[in-house]
């Protein structure tokens, strides 16, 4: 069960870590930056909050605004685990609560690549179903003669292995995502992109 009543407590939990370790490193928040942690379209946030979005729009650059709470939010998780990890499944409770709305404060911990508690073992858990059968599947088209190309790859008698190449290069980008950042795999996986348009447009 959930230790977090509403959104508002688990966002003002989530918040009251940030603003900590941002003093613990000396890391200056302006009154708009703190506010902004409150932000949200549709879920609780503060009485002046429209008022507050108009001037963080045009005194800051949201882009340095999110990598820093990233920052802050990564180092206050990870200081967390390590010391204690009643306080680090208090964030998992509160991330869960916050993820039933739309707030912005998920922007930054998707950044930070926080994940609640059990996340990763669901993903492994679906990796490994997937993989499973793919290759069950492979392998009773080889041992019973079906042309599951017909099927997965139309003409190409490669299709099944295409398909389970293209589901564990998925897979791998999940995993990726997970352990080195959402935000990393996506410029790294973008910048490979580029190189590769670039050398066929060579």
């Amino acid at each position: 069960m959930n230790c977090f009543g509403s959104a508002r407590e688990a966002k003002e939990f989530l918040i009251s870590r940030i603003v900590e370790e941002a003093q613990r490193e000396s890391v200056v928040l302006s009154e708009p930056e703190r506010k902004m942690l409150y932000f949200s379209e549709t879920g609780w946030t503060l009485p002046d909050m429209s008022t507050v979005a108009k001037e963080f729009d045009s005194t800051h650059d949201w882009k340095d605004y999110e990598k820093k709470i990233a920052r802050l939010i990564r180092n206050a998780a990870k200081r967390a685990r390590k010391q204690s990890p009643a306080d680090y499944d208090d964030w998992s409770q509160a991330i869960l609560r916050l993820k039933k709305e739309d707030h912005y404060i998920l922007v930054m911990i998707r950044q930070a690549g926080l994940r609640p508690r059990g996340d990763v073992f669901r993903l492994w858990g679906t990796g490994i179903v997937i993989v499973t059968v793919l290759v069950a599947l492979i392998f009773l088209s080889i041992r019973y003669g079906i042309d599951l190309g017909k099927y997965m790859g139309r003409g190409i008698p490669l299709g099944p292995y295409i398909w389970a190449s293209a589901l564990l290069v998925a897979i791998a980008c999940q995993l990726l995502g997970f352990f080195m950042g959402a935000k990393r795999v996506d410029d790294w996986t973008s910048r490979l992109v580029q190189k590769v348009v670039r050398l066929r447009a060579r």
